[in-house]
């Protein structure tokens, strides 16, 4: 059969491009060592490498994450050490105070020391890392603590805290006919800052606070004294104060609280500034104008629902009602004349969108939960129409459906992820309207990483669960419900105070709370030094984890070298031996058969 020459080109053009094809493709796994160096080598080994890839990157930011948190928790650590250290430190310096031996001079020589440790402390409880406040929950950016002066009486009660600067604590006592008890405003009274040895007399401002030589001490309106006399050294009769240094905690707190109202305008809305350990009745007293409408207007509290304290609030854009346990900021267009609300401890803070209703999240939220009313017809709380409603975890980005709660009582109690959504009437305002929506809004402190699929690690501390102190708002300092003692910034500096104005027996009671402080803190060490042992381990773990998916994203993607050389040398051959017989037949002519 003839054969042109057109087919032998043909053929040859095709033989050499197979050939040197698979040689450039060996070449290549030879320069990448690798078997799959683009889809069309192996497709379904190509989806077996691009799943691995994903997991090894997951398991590297895993792994970053636990760099991090190693890095706030042994600062966190090692601050806390130097912590114990000082605590150490201060109970040798208060029992020596306590000392029956030590004279008036001697305390106001360890009184300086002790105003040092203090400001120390102060310091470490500021550690940042990276520029992040470490102690400070969410708040990052500013100090977890500021300095400031707190005010007790002779039995130890707060009175809050004081404005102004002082270089050393103080006592106060207020004169007149021993046994005597009258109201605290415009009362003779003295100070000392030297243990007694000299006074100095203390003045009444025209706002009703007690000026004490540039430090202002505010009452409550209805705070009454016992008197004593001049004569009188000891602080066992009649009423005393002690204006003594402490820190206010500036950051984060996970105290949960609601505000539940009973009266008022619905366009008001209260919001709960602070750790409210207990629940506190506020309302609203006089005819008030609207939020921001100028002057001041008055507001009382009560913590037991029996008792009621007044208080003067500036009627500014945002008032704030002081509370013993925190503040609250009332906004809306609306009169603040009658209004009535109790701030719920324990319970979530809601915040309502096409509602105004009563609101209380009750249960354990890690985070946001959103609840959206479904009824196409108003519903009103308590009418028998069952609810119908949705919930989202992320956003509102997806929705969980087809819900309905009961309606019988003067609460609906809604189920979410978490626990429950508790809907009732706030002042005859009862009706649910479709799309209303309501955020379960929890306090989040906390700042956790994703250490493992799934796993989350809180890499900073709540430095008021830690240091104590005051918080920014209220006038009781932190713990004062539970345990004082466990406060640490305000039993050291209860000390401090006993030091300067030679108060041996305040010295012995300042030891007893540190005693209990510094038990209190060894836990809260531990709980950070339990937190990076967890992280040694799951780094361990995935460390291991990318061991094995790498070897396994070997087995498929990488190339066996002694074969590869092989079939290289093999490829290599053939390619020369087409190229040499290719070329001697495209030059044969009839001129080699004649």
């Amino acid at each position: 059969m003839r054969v042109s020459l057109r087919n032998q080109y043909s053929n040859f053009l095709y033989n050499l491009q197979d050939t040197q094809s698979r040689l450039m493709d060996l070449n290549m796994q030879a320069s990448s060592q690798k078997r799959i160096n683009k889809p069309s080598d192996d497709p379904v080994g190509t989806a077996r490498v691009l799943n691995y890839r994903t997991s090894l990157s997951s398991i590297d930011q895993y792994r970053s994450n636990i760099d991090t948190a190693k890095g706030w928790l042994g600062l966190a650590d090692e601050s806390m050490i130097q912590v114990s250290t000082l605590l150490t430190k201060l109970k040798g310096l208060a029992e020596q105070g306590a000392s029956g031996t030590m004279t008036a001079s001697d305390r106001e020589a360890t009184s300086y020391e002790v105003r040092q440790i203090f400001s120390q402390l102060v310091n470490l409880a500021n550690s940042r890392f990276e520029g992040n406040a470490i102690f400070g929950g969410q708040k990052f950016d500013e100090s977890a603590f500021e300095e400031a002066l707190m005010v007790y009486d002779q039995d130890g009660n707060s009175l809050g805290l004081a404005t102004g600067l002082a270089s050393r604590s103080f006592v106060v006592q207020f004169l007149g006919a021993e046994g005597t008890t009258v109201p605290v405003s415009g009362t003779d009274c003295r100070f000392s800052k030297d243990g007694g040895a000299t006074w100095e007399t203390g003045t009444w401002d025209a706002d009703g606070s007690l000026n004490l030589g540039g430090v202002s001490v505010s009452f409550p309106a209805d705070y009454e004294v016992e008197l004593s006399p001049e004569s009188n050294k000891l602080m066992t009769k009649g009423s005393w104060l002690t204006v003594a240094p402490t820190a206010v905690y500036k950051g984060d707190h996970e105290s949960q609280s609601a505000v539940l109202y009973s009266a008022g305008s619905a366009t008001i809305s209260a919001l709960p500034l602070g750790g409210f350990e207990k629940d506190v009745e506020v309302r609203v007293l006089g005819a008030v104008g609207a939020p921001g409408s100028g002057g001041t207007f008055q507001a009382e509290y009560s913590v037991d629902g029996t008792t009621w304290t007044t208080v003067t609030v500036d009627n500014i854009a945002t008032p704030v009602i002081q509370t013993p346990y925190g503040g609250v900021q009332v906004t809306g267009s609306g009169n603040l004349t009658g209004v009535e609300f109790m701030v719920k401890s324990g319970s979530t803070g809601v915040i309502q969108m096409g509602a105004a209703v009563n609101a209380e999240g009750r249960g354990l939220f890690s985070s946001d939960v959103m609840a959206r009313i479904d009824n196409d017809a108003p519903v009103n709380i308590g009418s028998g129409v069952p609810i119908e409603y949705s919930y989202s975890t992320d956003g509102g980005v997806n929705w969980s459906t087809g819900h309905t709660a009961a309606n019988t009582g003067t609460a609906a109690d809604l189920l979410v992820p978490g626990g429950k959504l508790v809907l009732s009437g706030r002042d005859g305002v009862v009706q649910l309207v479709k799309n209303a929506q309501f955020v379960i809004h929890p306090q989040t402190a906390a700042h956790n990483v994703e250490i493992s699929a799934g796993q989350y690690l809180q890499l900073n501390n709540v430095g008021a669960e830690i240091f104590g102190g005051y918080y920014e708002n209220g006038t009781q300092p932190v713990f004062s419900d539970s345990d004082v003692g466990n406060n640490i910034m305000v039993t050291v500096g209860k000390l401090v105070a006993a030091l300067e104005n030679n108060d041996q027996q305040g010295c012995a009671e300042a030891l007893d709370g540190l005693k209990t402080g510094h038990q209190y803190f060894t836990t809260q060490l531990a709980s950070v030094g339990a937190r990076e042992n967890r992280l040694d381990v799951a780094d361990t773990v995935l460390s291991g984890l990318k061991l094995n998916e790498t070897e396994r994203m070997s087995n498929v993607e990488d190339a066996d070298l002694a074969t590869l050389l092989t079939e290289l040398a093999n490829q290599q051959l053939s390619y020369e031996a087409v190229l040499k017989s290719s070329s001697m037949i495209m030059k044969m002519s009839l001129v080699n058969y004649l």
